[in-house]
């Protein structure tokens, strides 16, 4: 079971939306490879890489690559059956900053 967090999907069309800017078919493989990879963390939940948050409440959370595109990163937490994902996004901004401890409601 993989669920989705509010506004992943935003998140996504943001990126996908940058991407088509230049190139369509890229943006659409990057959307592929994220249903890829969360597929992917659905089947083993605990792949990803354990963040360190400054809140303590936030250590469940992972972090993997988006296969194809490793300056996207996923923020997941493994649930039973399968995995949350929180967002997504690019490696350069501070995930301090945008994950919070309200992503895990």
């Amino acid at each position: 079971m993989i669920k989705y967090a509010p506004g992943l999907s935003d998140e996504l069309a943001e990126i996908a939306s940058h991407f088509a800017q230049y190139n369509e078919a890229t943006a659409e493989r990057f959307l592929d490879n994220c249903e890829v990879t969360f597929d992917l963390l659905e089947r083993f939940p605990d792949s990803g890489s354990p963040r360190r948050f400054e809140n303590p409440e936030l250590a469940s959370i992972r972090m993997t690559l988006v296969k194809g595109f490793d300056e996207y990163l996923i923020f997941y937490v493994p649930i039973a059956g399968g995995v949350r994902i929180l967002h997504v996004m690019h490696s350069s901004l501070d995930y301090n900053r945008i994950v919070d401890a309200n992503d895990l409601l």
